[in-house]
């Protein structure tokens, strides 16, 4: 058995699905300009537990049914110091797997103990909630609209986010998702949005990825502002990951 999983490893190398040693920052860059998950093996010393955490990473690769990529990197090797620290995995049990998403900001990790191909493929986050992280990582609150095209006033709802937006000095951007979109079903329900509301519904989500805010229908410019400027509370970002990308 470990026979045959050698041959695998070394087959997914030569067929370049797996990136060696070395390459991390170049490959994770060119997979983020191709707009491509990465599956990002992160470990510090060789061995049967590492190669266990990259066939891991394959059976979610090939789960995930879309394209993304699987990257290795060696956490001692000083090429990937940057991306260690951009990361915080100093000190992390090893081997780690990390989640990017496509515009290649974190959106999950799991140690090898707890990794399943499942739990790697779950965190890939939505359309909007990768915006969403984006936004995070930028270090900007959210404004973010739910909305049905037959809803006459998401276009105001949307309008006043963005003047809100104007007045928190490019701090803030607004995301939109319809509430019949079923990629974002994941999403919405992370927001407990009421999928029987008539009205827009805008959620007012803090740079550390904190819902402080929930609006029903046209709210004021003001109290958009307002909203996003709260002290922070207990929370967590929406998808359950740590706090102009892809489309």
């Amino acid at each position: 058995m470990k026979k045959i999983r050698s041959m695998m490893i070394l087959l997914l190398f030569v067929t370049g699905m797996i990136h060696v040693n070395g390459q991390a920052p170049d490959e994770i860059e060119k997979a983020g300009k191709a707009c491509k998950p990465v599956f990002l093996v992160v470990f510090n010393a060789s061995g049967a537990e590492t190669d266990k955490a990259v066939s891991i990473a394959n059976e979610a690769k090939t789960a995930l049914k879309s394209s993304s990529v699987i990257i290795k990197m060696n956490a001692t090797d000083a090429v990937n110091s940057a991306l260690v620290a951009k990361y915080r995995v100093a000190g992390a049990p090893m081997p780690l797997i990390l989640v990017l998403d496509k515009n290649s900001t974190v959106a999950g990790g799991l140690t090898l103990k707890d990794a399943t191909a499942a739990k790697l493929v779950e965190m890939i986050p939505t359309p909007m909630t990768s915006e969403l992280l984006k936004a995070i990582n930028d270090g900007k609150s959210v404004y973010v609209v739910a909305y049905r095209e037959t809803m006459t006033s998401h276009d105001k709802a949307m309008n006043n986010c963005a003047m809100a937006c104007g007045k928190m000095d490019n701090k803030s951007v607004t995301i939109k998702i319809d509430m019949d979109d079923k990629k974002e079903v994941k999403l919405l329900q992370t927001l407990k949005c009421d999928l029987n509301a008539k009205e827009p519904v805008t959620y007012v989500i803090n740079k550390s990825g904190q819902v402080i805010g929930t609006h029903n229908g046209i709210t004021d410019v003001n109290t958009l502002v307002a909203s996003a400027k709260k002290a922070p509370a207990s929370g967590c970002c929406p998808g359950g990951a740590p706090a102009g990308g892809c489309k």
